[in-house]
């Protein structure tokens, strides 16, 4: 993709709320995983389709990413 725009998952649709605010949410109230955003009501409650790419931001801190590109690397 030389010139064009890359196209990127930066929130959760349901809950119009960007990961980038979830990220933050999750700081303050002390979340340390995915599930205690969705289980909190604050994302995922939907849908459900932002649920990897929540997963994916409690481990990496990352806050946008590639339609699809859901996949953790983790150390044994």
């Amino acid at each position: 993709m030389s010139h064009e725009r890359r196209k990127t998952v930066k929130m959760c649709v349901c809950q119009r709320k960007t990961f980038e605010a979830l990220k933050e949410i999750a700081q303050e109230k002390g979340y340390t995983t995915a599930d205690e955003l969705i289980d909190n009501g604050e994302a995922g409650t939907g849908c459900g389709m932002c649920h990897p790419y929540l997963h994916k931001m409690m481990v990496t801190g990352e806050v946008r990413f590639i339609p699809g590109d859901v996949y953790i690397e983790v150390d044994p």
